[in-house]
């Protein structure tokens, strides 16, 4: 079972503090709930009182990689090492090490590409003319 939210945060459970967890967080619950449940805040508000035990209990367990979670605590490092992105991190490394160790003496060992990094498009700047030619629709 996933650890509660109340469990060492500032959310205690009750109407008042869904309210007051609604006044701080707004953008992270209606975030977390437009992408685990396809539905919005206002939606829940609308129901009454059922819908407001469903915004309780979606609060409480959810789980650390959510972005509710991490508003509330940002210094959780649960919730940080719980992401996919970290996951990839980490077997990237992975992967670097593992192929850097079977790669032969004298070669160089080719790292997983990462996100941001520069990639080598082209081999360089082609002449103004070619340029031109080409954004004027070339002499076809």
């Amino acid at each position: 079972m996933g650890r509660r939210v109340s469990e060492g945060r500032r959310f205690r459970g009750g109407i008042l503090s869904l309210v007051q967890t609604i006044n701080d967080y707004d953008r992270a619950l209606e975030y977390d709930l437009m992408t685990r449940t396809g539905r919005i805040l206002t939606e829940y508000m609308d129901m009454g009182a059922a819908g407001k035990v469903a915004l309780l209990s979606f609060i409480n367990y959810l789980p650390p990689d959510s972005q509710l979670r991490q508003a509330m605590d940002p210094q959780d490092e649960v919730g940080e090492w719980s992401t996919v992105k970290k996951t990839n991190i980490i077997l990237a490394d992975i992967f670097d090490v593992f192929v850097s160790a079977n790669t032969k003496k004298g070669h160089k060992a080719k790292q997983y590409p990462r996100p941001k990094q520069k990639r080598k498009i082209g081999s360089g700047a082609i002449p103004i003319s070619e340029f031109l030619n080409w954004w004027n629709g070339g002499d076809d």
